[in-house]
This record gives C-alpha cells, structure tokens and sequence, in this order.
C-alpha cells in the first residue's frame, strides 16, 4: 500500500491527512509518538540537567486513570471543539491549553516541580490528535490515546517505576463518569451532523459533569 510522505511534512500538520484508513492511522500516530518520547527525555534531561533539585514530578496514575483520560482529554480539547468549529487552528489553541496543562503536577507549580517533560511530550500529539480529528476519525484518536496511556503504565508498573492500581480514589471514579459523559455530548454533536438532535439530551451528560465537579471541589480533589 502507498504511503503518503506528504503526510510526514511539517507544512501538512495542520490538514487532513491523504489517506485515512487504519494503517496510515497507526503509521501517523506511532510517528508523532516517536517525537513525542524524544521530546519528553530530552526534556527532563535539560531540566534536571541546567535546574538545580529538580525532580520528575510523580502523582498516583490509576488503570482507571489512564484509559478514562484519552476519552476525557480528547473529548473536550479536541472533539467539542471539532464539532463546534471545524477549525483547525482553534483545535490547536485548544490543544496548546491542553498541552500546558501538562506542566503542572499535582497542584504543585514551582519550577523545579513542573512537568517539562510532559508538557513536551504532549506537543506532538496535538497535531495528531488536530489531523485525526478533521480527517473524520476522533473515534482512533480516543482510541490510540487510552491505549498509549494504558500500555505506558503497564509498562512502567512491570518495571517498578509506578504502583500499579485499578481505581486509586473517588478522583479516579469520577474522572471515569465525567469522561462517559463528555464522550456522550461528543456522540451526540457526531450525530447532529446528519440528523436534528433534541437539545434536551444533551442535558443530561451535562448536568453529570457539573455534579462530578463539584463533588470534586466539596472533596478538595479538584
């Protein structure tokens, strides 16, 4: 099967991809990831390299977690905003908010805390997500997302870098709820596209999100 080179270029980042089956999927994805990884290391290595008592932040990261947040994180970063606008460049300025929210760790924001690696880690994945999108394949972009998460810390927990857990607190619960919910706001959006969708539905997803954030805030895991 040909491969679109044109694909791999910089000046196309911003576009649909030529081709949109699985393969050509998979073959964008595992590219943008490899950048990903070399950004990342590259990053931590300057930071504990030129910051002095930098360390790599670490926060608890669930089986839960991980295969929730693809959902999540697609859904109102990419997806909401795909449906709304159709713009790419919207899509990235929500993709570069999403991507910042990498620096952060655990509601610790000094610099010899914050995340550089995955805030760099995340950048690639923004134009993937960006072309996957407007290609007409979210559905992959959630898909590839979870996995890649969920394949990570599989790995990181057999080689003793994290704990392994399914569910660590009720964060975790209601991360999962919220994801469902905001996946179901992005079908919906998917569906008006071709049918007239009562409005009302869309009610409910929402009402679910704003009562898991503020169960999130009573609790102070927000």
């Amino acid at each position: 099967m040909k491969v679109e080179i044109s694909d791999f270029n910089p000046r196309t980042w911003l576009k649909p991809y030529k081709r949109n089956n699985i393969l050509h999927l998979s073959m964008m994805a595992l590219f943008y990831h490899a950048l990903s990884m070399a950004l990342m290391y590259t990053g931590s290595f300057l930071a504990k390299s030129t910051i002095a008592g930098y360390e790599t932040p670490d926060f608890p990261v669930s089986v839960a977690l991980a295969l929730s947040a693809g959902l999540l994180e697609e859904s109102v970063f990419f997806g909401i905003p795909y449906f709304m606008t159709g713009n790419p460049v919207i899509l990235f300025g929500a993709g570069m908010v999403w991507s910042s929210l990498h620096l952060f760790s655990y509601g610790v924001y000094s610099v010899e805390t914050l995340a550089y690696g995955g805030f760099l880690l995340s950048i690639p994945h923004i134009f993937f997500s960006i072309r996957t999108w407007i290609s007409g394949k979210g559905w992959f972009a959630i898909a590839f997302h979870s996995g890649w998460n969920f394949s990570f810390l599989i790995i990181y927990c057999m080689l003793g870098i994290r704990q392994c857990s399914i569910i660590n607190d009720t964060h975790d619960v209601l991360n999962v709820i919220m994801a469902v919910a905001v996946g179901m706001i992005v079908y919906l959006a998917f569906k008006n596209k071709t049918r007239q969708i009562n409005r009302f539905y869309y009610l409910i997803p929402v009402a679910v999100i704003l009562v898991s954030l503020a169960i999130l805030y009573v609790t102070g895991s927000f």
